[in-house]
């Protein structure tokens, strides 16, 4: 499993749920089968991660807005621990 980006968007219409941002990552040989895919930004899980109808393309969302540097980890269910990606959260520009 490799991944090449992720795009952190704030969620700007309240929602029915506690989400305030949106996770859009990119890359190869994410799938999705009977081991759930797990992600954490920081200490924080993403919750929802579901593929998209674009090839290499997972989504999910944040409860809350993470912290410059965090970075996003990713794997599966399956007890081992989620791999390093190297992507990390940036603060937008105000």
């Amino acid at each position: 499993m490799q991944v090449d980006s992720a795009d952190f968007e704030t969620i700007a219409t309240p929602l029915p749920t506690d989400w305030v941002m949106r996770v859009v990552i990119r890359g190869s040989g994410l799938v999705f089968g009977a081991t759930p895919m797990l992600a954490r930004v920081g200490s924080q899980a993403v919750q929802g991660l579901m593929p998209t109808l674009a090839e290499g393309v997972v989504l999910g969302f944040l409860t809350a807005v993470p912290d410059d540097g965090d970075e996003l980890r990713i794997g599966y269910a399956n007890g081992e621990d989620l791999a390093s990606t190297g992507v990390t959260y940036s603060a937008p520009d105000a």
